[in-house]
């Protein structure tokens, strides 16, 4: 219950030493401007600064030599999803054969929760609910520990995987989006081009990188904004991007993407459980991945369905792009959010 994660949460800030401070007041109209001059310092809360930033950064390091191949995609089996949750990140633990699952907290989904589920079955066996001041984001786990991120909280709780035990908590400065790891550090998302990577041990940041790409037209290093959900697949990482049906193929030691995914027509768009959402609400977010049997899993928001697939190389680039079926970039209100350049 709630109430039960409520008094975990109460007891694991006693044992920090923790003294929950009461809601500040805006302080009228002083505090106002104080807070305007605060936005205008600070360059995350400007997109287009932050825009211009990240295009900066982009140009920096390494020039990729061709803009990355886009690969297609085939089906390989479908499972069953809890067609209820807002999915914010997914993975599989081979060890157990359990599906691991978080979830955001819209009214119209089954809120916040962090769960495990039988794959082939479809059953729920273990959940835990936050109150709705946490939205919920990404997960990993690592060792006999979960992972979790929430919005706008600046939180991260931990987890005894097992029981889902609330261990620790720990905090960041931006967004939480997407959530993996690569054994010995967490690596984040918050929504823009940026990876974050925490030590998993200490949970502190020790680095982060702009993830860019050769845009195809303009032939200039652009930053790769919108990364959402993450996994680790075979030392690269692989990002959901935020309304778009792709996943992007990251080095994580440069930040250049390699490869794209193109997953445009998984998503049977003419089911009306699917139909009676937005194409946010119903985006593609969710990435698994099966390291002892090499299978790759691949969901959405609010999804019926959980699908394996094989990756088809090269199979996107014979295939003609549509650019106005990509979403508006919220962080270039002038321009279009196109990912593989292909207005540039």
């Amino acid at each position: 219950s709630i109430e039960a994660w409520e008094a975990e949460y109460r007891a694991l800030q006693a044992r920090k030493g923790v003294v929950r401070s009461q809601p500040q007041q805006d302080g009228g109209f002083f505090g106002k401007i104080g807070q305007a001059f605060t936005q205008v310092l600070e360059p995350k809360s400007d997109p287009i600064i932050m825009a211009n930033l990240e295009a900066s950064e982009a140009k920096k390091g390494p020039r990729q030599l061709d803009a990355p191949p886009v690969d297609g995609f085939r089906v390989v089996r479908e499972y069953q999803h809890v067609k209820e949750s807002f999915t914010q990140g997914v993975e599989w633990v081979h060890g157990e054969k359990v599906w691991y699952e978080g979830s955001g907290g819209p009214s119209f989904s089954h809120g916040t929760r962090i769960f495990k589920m039988d794959l082939e079955t479809g059953k729920v066996l273990q959940y835990r609910s936050l109150p709705t001041r946490h939205f919920g984001e990404g997960i990993t786990v690592l060792g006999n520990k979960l992972y979790q991120l929430t919005w706008r909280s600046n939180v991260g709780f931990v987890y005894d995987k097992d029981t889902l035990e609330l261990l620790d908590d720990f905090h960041y400065d931006h967004e939480g989006w997407g959530l993996t790891n690569n054994g010995k550090e967490l690596i984040m998302s918050d929504g823009s081009a940026t990876l974050y990577f925490h030590d998993a041990e200490t949970l502190k940041e020790t680095r982060k990188m702009t993830v860019r790409y050769l845009a195809k037209r303009s032939g200039e290093m652009t930053p790769l904004r919108r990364l959402n959900d993450l996994q680790w697949v075979k030392g690269k990482v692989f990002s959901n991007i935020w309304e778009a049906d792709r996943i992007a193929v990251i080095n994580p030691d440069t930040g250049i993407v390699e490869r794209f995914i193109d997953l445009k027509g998984m998503l049977d768009e003419s089911d009306p459980w699917i139909q009676k959402w937005t194409r946010s609400d119903r985006c593609l977010n969710g990435i698994a991945y099966d390291e002892v049997e090499d299978r790759l899993f691949v969901t959405g928001k609010m999804w019926t369905k959980i699908y394996e697939i094989e990756v088809v190389e090269g199979a996107g680039d014979k295939e003609e792009m549509d650019k106005k079926a990509l979403p508006k970039d919220y962080y270039n209100p002038a321009g279009s959010f196109d990912p593989l350049g292909m207005s540039r």
